[in-house]
């Protein structure tokens, strides 16, 4: 490999053309893949799923980032609104619009906004969520007879890959044709995790894993597609896990010390004869000391660095931290108040 590098340093010099293309001491250990953007996720998204759930449900910053960016972003629903200009007409649109958005959820939870923050907090924390479009028959008593099934990620498996006998291909559970266009999308009937508690798992539990194959025109498949050719969705806390995880470690060992900073502490030391190390008072007859620390005596100048850690964990999440604390000391590069963006 040495006339490789005689010949790089006669072609560019011996300063690197990018810093960080350079081989020197900062960056010798740095020596990442270069996966694509299929392979990247089909490895990895399960693991930042879990934990990104993990966080949610135990991490109090992460609770509140994703319930402030539902808030922001959605809010009591997005409300159409009919252009019709006969005015009995659009009333009639109107109410039948009210009616359905009662009767929308298919699992009978909430209505049709309740849908929209539900589809987006899945979105938020798995990385990506399903709306099913539910067909019914008239004997349901629907005043539509169509209703949304809101489903989490990992009703799509990631490790389903084949080669269809019609031409077409199966790539972490989405079905493509010749085209490379989405044709359908193969479903776990209920949730992989849940066994025999699903509601739909059959007596056995075996039920929940069968596979279910639903056209595409039939899924809305919400997610932020971040590279070209993504065809599953990221969580959005990725790359904030290890550091809010680490930061909610921080926090309990420096509450610990705090408390018990605060407790009026004693500490019986048996020292050298000739030594108060400590400043303790005089060693009494058997040659035991007292050292007594107030509450308080151990100071802790940690406002800054957890403050400036919340920052970061929350910039991880594109949303400023203002969101989820109350503190401006900090400047923020958006605005409070987020946007709606439109999500394939």
């Amino acid at each position: 490999m040495g006339w490789i590098n005689t010949i790089k340093r006669r072609m560019f010099g011996n300063t690197p053309v990018y810093d960080g293309a350079g081989m020197g001491r900062r960056a010798l250990k740095w020596n990442p893949g270069n996966p694509g953007a299929v392979s990247a996720l089909a490895l990895t998204q399960d693991q930042l799923r879990t934990k990104s759930r993990d966080l949610v449900r135990r991490n109090a910053w992460a609770a509140a980032g994703i319930d402030a960016f539902v808030a922001n972003a959605i809010g009591t629903g997005i409300k159409p609104q009919s252009m019709i200009q006969d005015q009995p007409q659009r009333e009639a649109v109107h109410a039948l619009w009210w009616s359905w958005c009662e009767d929308a959820d298919a699992a009978g939870l909430t209505d049709f906004y309740g849908i929209q923050g539900l589809a987006t907090r899945a979105m938020l924390e798995g990385g990506e969520s399903f709306v099913r479009m539910r067909y019914r028959r008239a004997e349901d008593n629907l005043s539509v007879a169509f209703q949304l099934q809101v489903l989490e990620a990992e009703h799509l498996p990631i490790s389903l890959n084949q080669d269809l006998p019609n031409g077409n291909v199966v790539r972490a559970g989405i079905e493509f044709d010749l085209l490379g266009r989405r044709v359908a999308y193969h479903l776990y009937r209920t949730h992989p995790n849940d066994g025999m508690l699903a509601p739909m798992s059959g007596v056995s539990g075996a039920g929940s894993l069968d596979l279910v194959r639903v056209d595409a025109n039939e899924i809305v498949h919400l997610y932020r597609p971040l590279r070209p050719g993504q065809i599953r969705g990221e969580p959005w806390l990725a790359r904030a896990l290890v550091k809010l995880n680490e930061l909610d470690q921080y926090d309990d060992a420096e509450l610990v010390r705090k408390k018990t900073a605060a407790m009026f502490a004693g500490f019986i030391t048996r020292m050298a004869p000739e030594d108060n190390l400590m400043g303790e008072g005089d060693a009494d007859e058997s040659g035991w000391h007292w050292q007594v620390w107030n509450p308080g005596h151990c100071r802790s100048w940690s406002l800054v660095r957890t403050s400036s850690s919340l920052h970061l964990r929350m910039w991880g999440l594109a949303m400023p931290s203002s969101c989820v604390s109350s503190s401006e000391r900090w400047p923020q590069p958006w605005a409070s108040r987020l946007r709606c963006s439109r999500v394939t």
